[in-house]
């Protein structure tokens, strides 16, 4: 049996709770950590879904806490995370969810628009990993810290630009958190998930490129949650300043439109 190296360890996810439009990272990457073994934080700006997300992971045997708070106001942000020290003694693992686009052509993006959508997705990223950062600096036991980024902070982001703009800064920061905090043993990484939509829990299983975006098939949230524990746990313990793309492989797309069928033109010298 592979050992994740997370039996023990203390945990904190922010945006843990579950929202039923939305794919549910947050919670499916926090009952992730508790079945590995970690008591996960479950941070959330609604009281109701941190303690939906609580239950869930107890119902599995597993050990966590709802801790509410609005992560895009550092007082919050800081006295969230004196919360969990409180409670656990430490942080070793720190996984950030939350994020939300707002969608317009970019001649009609709205200043107001875009002001909320960098708070939402880059902004609150860099309060909560400078929080726990300084936490883990004084434990002096290293630690993990996990992000979601998006494709869209890679590819183009049309109709959406503060968004893509947004995630493409996550996938900046934890290149330079990566690097300062390397020195301590803290490790800092994204996960960009691809079209997961509402979870893609539809999807059929043993079916490959079923459709003209994604070349293997369409990510779902369990795979998205999946990443985030694989870069939390010990098996990325050389890992630091990447970004992994859990996107069905639609970024890997070609710019022209070369198909199978048409290789003996191309093969006419």
């Amino acid at each position: 049996m592979i050992d994740l190296g997370l039996n023990g360890k203390r945990a904190v996810v922010s945006g843990a709770g579950y929202i039923t439009t939305r794919a549910g990272h947050g919670r499916l990457s926090a009952l992730r950590l508790a079945e590995a073994g970690a008591t996960v934080a479950c941070i959330d700006i609604d009281e109701g879904r941190a303690q939906g997300t609580v239950e869930a992971i107890e119902a599995i045997g597993g050990k966590a806490f709802p801790v509410l708070a609005d992560m895009t106001d550092p007082p919050q942000v800081k006295r969230a995370i004196d919360d969990v020290v409180a409670e656990l003694g430490g942080i070793d693992v720190c996984v950030d969810i939350i994020g939300k686009g707002t969608w317009n052509t970019v001649q009609d993006f709205e200043p107001a628009e875009w002001d909320w959508t960098i708070l939402n997705n880059l902004t609150h990223v860099y309060y909560l990993f400078q929080a726990v950062a300084r936490q883990m600096i004084e434990q002096g036991t290293g630690g993990s810290l996990v992000a979601l980024a998006s494709v869209d902070g890679i590819a183009a982001a049309a109709y959406h630009v503060a968004y893509g703009a947004a995630k493409a800064g996550v996938i900046s920061v934890v290149k330079t958190f990566g690097y300062e905090l390397g020195r301590y043993g803290i490790r800092v990484n994204a996960v960009a998930p691809g079209a997961v939509g509402s979870g893609n829990y539809d999807q059929p299983e043993n079916q490959w490129g079923v459709d003209d975006i994604n070349p293997l098939a369409a990510p779902r949230a369990q795979d998205i949650a999946n990443a985030v524990l694989f870069l939390s746990s010990g098996l990325a313990g050389r890992i630091t300043g990447q970004t992994l793309v859990v996107d069905g492989g639609a970024t890997t797309r070609q710019a022209w439109d070369i198909r199978a069928e048409n290789i003996p033109l191309y093969r006419q010298f």
